[in-house]
């Protein structure tokens, strides 16, 4: 058995760069072609849980989580204007000083 088959799918080694020779020992085709499609098979289950959780996560938690949401875009524009506001008050110290020693 391989080094790649020994590991579960969700423990997945790349065999896909340069290194695929070696973690197929002399670079079993048939080797790599069934572990191709075994990645695939576990990527597209874990895919498929993912989606599930996501509808079950938002149905049940949707409203908490789209007021969260809500607060964190709000405070995100906080912070944003108050940057902007820093920003434009270095421009006028600038210019400022700018003025002070040219003229």
């Amino acid at each position: 058995m391989s080094h790649c088959e020994e590991k579960s799918c969700c423990e997945e080694t790349s065999c896909h760069d340069e290194k695929a020779e070696k973690c197929h020992g002399e670079g079993d085709l048939m080797e790599h072609v069934m572990h191709m499609w075994k990645s695939a098979g576990c990527k597209a289950w874990q895919e498929v849980v993912t989606e599930i959780l996501k509808e079950k996560i938002r149905k049940e938690y949707g409203a908490h989580l789209e007021k969260g949401a809500d607060a964190f875009v709000a405070s995100m524009g906080a912070g944003w204007q108050a940057k902007v506001a820093q920003a434009k008050a270095e421009v006028e110290f600038r210019k400022a000083v700018e003025k002070g020693i040219l003229g």
